[in-house]
């Protein structure tokens, strides 16, 4: 974008799920807005995995600056799209936040509805289906909205730009803070707000667990949006998702994502650039962020005190959001203690960085806090004095308190507070002389377990076996999984039993329409709740679960059977919604077998691992993470894997584990760590005597010597991969075999012999119904076509290769395949849809992380918007694509952009420059021996593909 360029504006989509086809061709339509940087689009389906989508729909509903309604019956129909987003989208723009627009899709009563009065599109308000060339409909719709956002541009631009945006935050779901409860902590308050409404960029909230930093936090977000003109917007990240590990790659990677960002491949490669990423998005997009347990990312633990980050890149990210020129951006830290590392590093920085020491609560805050808990109120309480001993002993700690007022509420005290306190006398006037202060510390941090301990082991029998057991979850269930883990007994009761104790809570705290859903709907199963009413999960407070998961492990096979009873619960009761994103359609399989693994049950685990899940591509689950594009996830899980099969001494497994390793880091661009894990394999498939294994890691490495540019070494090492194939009688093989040798000749240029290798490839694939073998066998004799010229045969192939990978929800597939329709239409001259199926390319491959795959698309786009004379455009594509194939060591795909820029700066009449790009360019190709094209055609290759593979 240009320097003085006006930033893009948000567009939302609101859309019905049953429209989605036609939401898809307007989205395709207004690409040409989005590669301006005109606009930044958002719709539902760009909710990343595991995210919150209701939170996330609301997020991007208040912060959008143009809404689009897609009108249809559907989306009348629909209560969420109809009450709640059109509802909104309409007081926004009453309030002059927004700008609505509806589109008429199709025919509807929507003449009397409460958006009739604002001007609709297409013209004349006629639907987009009942035009004759739809294109038109929507090329008519582009324009229109393009006017509106030169019209919100120049209104900007007339504005003096303010610190943030203007549009205000949601009211978001806190994870603690009720107002009904809240306590106190009005001088805390008042600091905190006054630090956040100044210039501090980092606030962090120490004390110890279940003192109230996160309620806090969140009251204090509270009275900024109900105070601020122009409240920041909010997002919060809880590290104690157990799931995440301390280093930058992994809980930076989860932070970026609460920001709305998808890491990168590079930021999954280097933790380095993940820092700078997260430093851009907080720079350009200005919010305020919650980091709750930042104690997780520390060496040490609550018993003995923390040390240092156990990576230093997060010092290293807290240190340049303190010290940049400027920061738009905020953070909010809770944490059980600040390291001294980080202590003295934000001490340099005194005007960005304050430190919020959290203690109990005081005496009259601890008569408030009983008072709302019901205790003061209470008939029974015939000496409310003793509750101030009570407090002081636990040094006003809420959590604690909380805990011993629903014990003097329950039997056998029935509220009565002189019974409770004579119960437990002894042990509210004991006194402790302990000069160190560390050691008091230490002292107070084991009386608070203690405490929770000794309440948990008073519950009635149900209710603790339930607590315990639940504390086995890495994450937020549902309540049917709570009571799940109390096979005997009365589940409801025992839950009830928790609930009213306070020792369970929401993932978020529900508002009153959700707590009258739960509680009308306790008994359904959750695949049975609505979309729109997904089910409340539920958890339990850190040190209320650390202390009921140390009472379960003290009994090793009640521990057990706990773990084995969650991982059946993931395995035949976990119903991801409709429309999950394909990582949460397996999570209950990836939950089962970390379960499975706690308790070290390989018999149980490794069978998860061979699960065959898709119909059409029939890949264990260990592969198909990889045909879905989750990499980096498939390294997780066949790491594992592998681990587990050295263990048990299962060769075959460590040869196939080997196999996933090296396909998921060649597809990560990490060629040379993919060669060790195939020659791995190779030695291992020799050593057993296993054919079939040598042949699949031959045809591993062949595919890896291709992408190295290595053809004679791909060739021969294919040659032998298809003798074994046909040896064994391996038919799949020999298909495959067949392809990456057709592969091989045509990055040689001799395209009659790789046609002859595809087509044969092809015949075996529709023989053997391997329908990724056929999407590969079809888009690879498209490539061969385009290079002879026959851009109107390639073109069928393409198609023939897009419908497959559609419909077996191929991502990767379908992304290669829509790349080479646009080279195909690049040989046609028909360059604005190519540039179209470039882009929806380039989507695909960042959705998914396929760094090779992204390099491949901004490289064709930005040749074919040099052709279009577009050169800034093809400039910024062709920088982003070089540097991605120097990194992956793509060197081919890296002659082609340094073709392309030599093209392009030689159009700009920039000699000099053209002529470095040039020598670079013919330098790489004549040592390469490949013949430089404009156009990244002939280095396509076997994308679609995952792989070898591996059969059980």
């Amino acid at each position: 974008m240009p320097p003085n360029a006006a930033a893009p504006l948000t567009l939302f989509v609101s859309y019905s799920h049953g429209d989605e086809a036609l939401k898809n061709d307007l989205v395709m339509h207004l690409a040409n807005l989005k590669r301006q940087g005109q606009i930044r689009a958002w719709q539902d389906r760009d909710i990343e995995a595991g995210a919150e989508w209701d939170a996330a729909i609301k997020q991007q509903l208040e912060t959008a600056e143009i809404i689009l309604l897609l009108i249809t019956a559907r989306f009348i129909n629909s209560d969420y799209c109809y009450d709640l987003e059109r509802q909104r989208a309409l007081q926004r723009h009453a309030a002059g936040t927004a700008r609505v627009i509806p589109i008429i899709l199709k025919p509807c009563d929507w003449k009397e509805s409460p958006f009739s009065h604002l001007q609709v599109l297409p013209k004349d308000a006629k639907p987009v289906t009942k035009w004759d060339d739809p294109d038109e409909a929507f090329l008519n719709v582009v324009q229109g909205i393009r006017k509106a956002v030169e019209s919100l541009q120049a209104k900007v631009s007339s504005t003096p730009s303010p610190a943030h945006p203007l549009t205000p935050s949601p009211t978001p779901q806190f994870s603690t803070y009720n107002p009904a409860t809240f306590t106190g902590r009005e001088a805390e308050t008042a600091e905190l707000t006054a630090q956040l409404q100044g210039n501090c960029r980092v606030v962090a909230i120490v004390g110890m667990t279940g003192i109230g930093k996160t309620a806090l936090g969140e009251r204090v977000i509270a009275n900024l949006l109900e105070t601020a003109a122009a409240p920041l917007p909010y997002v919060r990240l809880s590290l104690d998702d157990r799931s995440l590990t301390p280093d930058f790659a992994s809980s930076g990677a989860a932070l970026l994502r609460t920001l709305g960002e998808e890491p990168s491949l590079e930021d999954q490669k280097d933790p380095a650039n993940l820092l700078a990423h997260l430093l851009q998005r907080l720079g350009s997009h200005p919010c305020r962020v919650q980091i709750d347990s930042l104690e997780r990312l520390l060496r040490g633990n609550d018993q003995d005190g923390w040390s240092e980050f156990c990576d230093p890149l997060w010092l290293d990210f807290l240190q340049q959001v303190l010290s940049q020129t400027a920061c738009p951006s905020q953070l909010l830290l809770t944490s059980q203690d600040i390291p001294g590392e980080l202590d003295t590093m934000a001490s340099r920085y005194p005007q960005f960085w304050h430190c919020q020491p959290l203690q109990g609560l005081d005496g009259e805050e601890q008569q408030d806090l009983f008072q709302k808990l019901g205790l003061l109120s209470n008939p029974g309480a015939t000496d409310p004095d003793y509750l101030s001993p009570i407090g002081t002993f636990y040094a006003g700690h809420p959590l604690v308190l909380q805990v011993i007022a629903d014990e003097i509420r329950q039997p056998p005290f029935r509220g009565n507070i002189a019974h409770y306190w004579q119960h437990y006398e002894a042990e509210f006037t004991a006194t402790t002389t302990t000069p160190n202060k560390l050691a008091r510390s230490r002292l107070f941090r084991r009386r608070v377990r203690q405490r929770v301990e000794q309440t948990l082991q008073q519950l009635p029998a149900p209710a603790r076996q339930m607590l315990c057991a639940s504390a086995v979850f890495r994450r937020p269930v549902t309540v049917e999984f709570w009571q799940a883990m109390l096979p005997e007994g009365d589940a409801d009761a025992a839950f009830d039993t928790l609930q009213d104790r306070h020792l369970v809570e929401y993932a978020t705290i529900p508002s009153v329409g959700e707590q009258s859903l739960l509680a009308s709907e306790q008994s359904l199963l959750a695949g049975e709740r609505s979309r729109t009413n997904p089910p409340l999960l539920i958890r339990q407070h850190n040190l209320i679960r650390s202390v009921a998961y140390d009472l379960l492990k003290a009994n090793t096979d009640a521990w057990e059977v706990a773990e084995r009873q969650a991982a059946h619960l993931w395995l035949n009761d976990y119903e991801p919604a409709p429309d999950a994103p394909n990582l949460e359609t397996v999570r209950g399989y990836l939950e089962a077998f970390d379960h499975y693994c706690e308790v070290g049950d390989w018999d149980a685990a490794v069978p998860i691992a061979w699960t065959r899940l898709d119909r059409f591509i029939q890949d264990p689950l260990s592969l198909q993470l990889g045909n879905w594009g989750y990499f980096r996830e498939q390294v997780i899980f066949c790491d594992k894997l592998l681990d587990i099969s050295r263990i048990t001494g299962n060769r075959k497994a460590e040869s196939f584990f080997l196999s996933g390793l090296g396909n998921a880091y060649k597809n990560l661009g990490r060629y040379e760590r993919s060669v060790e894990y195939h020659q791995q394999d190779f030695s291992i498939a020799l050593e057993i005597c296993d054919r079939e294994g040598q042949g699949v890691a031959l045809g591993n490495l062949g595919i890896v010597y291709n992408r190295l540019s290595k053809y004679e070494y791909a060739i021969d090492v294919l040659q032998q991969r298809l003798e074994i194939a046909r040896e064994i009688g391996d038919r799949d093989g020999e298909g495959r075999g067949l392809g990456n040798l057709g592969i091989a000749y045509k990055n040689l240029g001799q395209y009659d012999q790789s046609i002859k290798y595809h087509q044969q490839s092809l015949q075996i694939a529709r023989e053997t119904r391997n329908y990724l073998g056929e999407c590969a066998a079809l888009g690879n004799l498209g490539i061969a076509y385009d290079n002879l010229g026959d851009y109107e045969r390639a073109i069928d192939y393409h198609l023939q290769d897009l419908k497959i990978a559609q419909s077996i929800r191929d991502r990767r597939g379908e992304g290669s395949a829509l790349g080479n329709l646009g080279l195909s239409y690049n040989g046609l001259n028909q360059h604005e849809q190519a540039i179209s199926y470039h882009q929806k390319y380039l989507e695909i491959a960042r959705e998914i992380g396929d760094l090779y795959g992204e390099g491949i698309a901004l490289v064709n786009m930005g040749a074919t918007q040099l052709k279009l004379k577009q050169h800034l455009e093809s400039s910024a594509n062709n920088q982003a694509a070089l540097e991605i194939f120097q990194e992956i060591g793509e060197r081919a795909c890296e002659a082609e952009a340094l073709n392309n820029l030599a093209e392009l700066h030689q159009a700009l009449d920039e000699v000099e420059t053209a002529r470095q790009y040039g020598q670079q360019a013919l330098a790489l190709a004549t040592e390469l021996g490949i013949p430089l094209k404009a156009e990244c055609e002939a280095l396509m290759q076997e994308l679609g593909t995952g792989g070898e593979g591996k059969q059980e």
